[in-house]
């Protein structure tokens, strides 16, 4: 028989469950070239199953190895542009911030003082190209929309619950920004 007794001594005994956020770093990397400072972008491979193709900065997920968001950050631009930790001067963390698909992202600008020893992952990146920082500050983006929502499956028991709407629900909207360069869109949390 179930007892207010037993229910208690059943919570007291609970042991905490350790929630893993998903949690990814990014670098931000300057580099000056012809005495301009430029931001260095890669194009995501097409072998990629997420996002291939698209155009972000060098980052990846917080793994077991990493004893900080900054060494992924630095350990993933090695992995899939071949640039050296010395080579890498952290300038500094813009604040962290939750992506609309629930990844905590911690962004870090550095300085890259060469693109001499340069190897590209081709397993992770297609090309790389270089955009002066100036020419963000004269080209404004172009403004879109994102709706974020959900739909339930055609499994769904939609006759257990009351007054749910069988189609897609808008669960809130944001603003992507657009940066149209030579022949390259930059989009997305990377714009």
């Amino acid at each position: 028989m179930i007892t207010i007794k037993k229910i208690t001594k059943q919570i007291q005994t609970q042991k905490s469950v350790k929630v893993i956020a998903n949690k990814a770093a990014i670098l931000i990397p300057i580099i000056t070239i012809d005495e301009h400072l430029q931001l260095l972008f890669q194009v995501r491979s097409k072998k990629l199953k997420w996002q291939p193709g698209d155009i972000c900065f060098p980052g990846g997920r917080v793994e077991i190895v990493d004893y900080s968001p900054q060494h992924t950050a630095i350990r993933e631009t090695y992995e899939e542009l071949g640039i050296e930790a010395n080579e890498i001067t952290i300038l500094g963390q813009l604040p962290k911030f939750m992506a609309t698909l629930g990844m905590m992202i911690y962004p870090f600008v550095a300085e890259i003082s060469s693109l001499n020893n340069l190897h590209l992952n081709p397993d992770e990146v297609e090309e790389i190209f270089t955009v002066p920082i100036d020419w963000f500050i004269n080209n404004p983006p172009q403004i879109a929309n994102m709706l974020i929502g959900y739909k339930p499956a055609n499994n769904f028991p939609f006759d257990l619950l009351p007054d749910k709407a069988k189609k897609w629900q808008k669960r809130s909207e944001h603003q992507l920004y657009f940066y149209h360069y030579n022949n390259h869109v930059i989009w997305g949390l990377t714009a």
